[in-house]
């Protein structure tokens, strides 16, 4: 009696070394595995990289303000003067880099801070 016992849960574990040997995994009758639950999981949405652009946006910002603190406001409206005059990629240029409030206001306080 004892040696049918040991040969079922021997030959159990046989089965279950050959499933997993072949890849497959273990789960109860009944139970809801992995499967189940990654079917039911929503799929993640890749979402606009909105961190990024304002990084973007306050580097160029800086820059913008750096150059006019380091040039000035004459010399620099002169050279975004002679790029308004230019090719159409040169305008989009001169329009970007125009002095507005908030370079103004950078170019100030770098100023202030370096010279």
């Amino acid at each position: 009696m004892r040696r049918s016992i040991n040969a079922d849960f021997e030959d159990r574990l046989a089965r279950i070394d050959r499933i997993h040997a072949a890849g497959g995994a273990f789960e109860a009758t009944g139970a809801l595995g992995r499967a189940y639950f990654d079917s039911h999981r929503p799929k993640e949405r890749r979402r606009f990289p909105w961190r990024a652009v304002a990084m973007v946006l306050l580097g160029m910002l800086l820059f913008k303000g750096a150059i006019l603190a380091q040039v000035g406001p004459e010399t620099y409206a002169r050279r975004v003067e002679v790029l308004s005059q230019g090719s159409p990629v040169e305008q989009v240029g001169a329009w970007v880099l125009h002095a507005d409030a908030p370079t103004k206001f950078i170019a100030a306080q770098l100023r202030a801070l370096l010279f």
